[in-house]
């Protein structure tokens, strides 16, 4: 059977468009979903926020480009309350704090935040352009081969970091 084109045209709205991460401020990859064309952008931050605070709890910093304004949405989800409790805070990273207002900068600028330290929360702009290369490969595969690349290229991505810390961290202890 057949479907008619309007039930294609249907279907082709929740095309995949991309994929939407969270990265931990040493580059690991903490979670990762499709993101398809359906007009809800802020399902992806509002979803990961969630599994990040289900998993680790409380006191939480993170980094967004639309902080000031998922911050709003947030704040008016069903996860508000738990945002208080949890104290889950958030800043602008530092290259795109300087695109916002005065105002904006200071409120939301990883720079004026206690507990930053000098973290400019740019990891994942540095994680996707190392995964660039992929994209082209993934464009047109199918959906069981773009998520197999994918789990490869952050696999290995991970395999690598964890070889750096575990590095820095021996000779770190044999220098001190």
């Amino acid at each position: 059977m057949q479907l008619p084109s309007l039930g294609k045209k249907r279907f082709a709205i929740f095309k995949q468009s991309g994929i939407f991460v969270t990265i931990c401020r040493h580059g690991f990859l903490l979670t990762i979903c499709d993101m398809v064309r359906s007009g809800e952008l802020m399902k992806y931050p509002i979803a990961s926020v969630k599994k990040l605070m289900d998993v680790f709890g409380s006191n939480i910093l993170f980094g967004y480009d639309i902080k000031c304004a998922f911050e709003k949405i947030l704040l008016r989800s069903s996860l508000a309350d738990d945002v208080k409790r949890l104290n889950l805070q958030g800043v602008v990273p530092a290259f795109h704090g300087h695109a916002h207002n005065r105002l904006c900068q200071l409120e939301h600028h990883s720079k004026h935040k206690v507990g930053a330290g000098k973290e400019d929360f740019e990891t994942c702009e540095r994680v996707f352009s190392e995964s660039n290369a992929l994209a082209c490969k993934i464009r047109n595969a199918t959906n069981f081969h773009r998520h197999q690349a994918l789990d490869e290229h952050f696999s290995f991505a991970d395999m690598d970091r964890y070889a750096a810390l575990c590095k820095s961290l021996f000779v770190s202890s044999t220098l001190g």
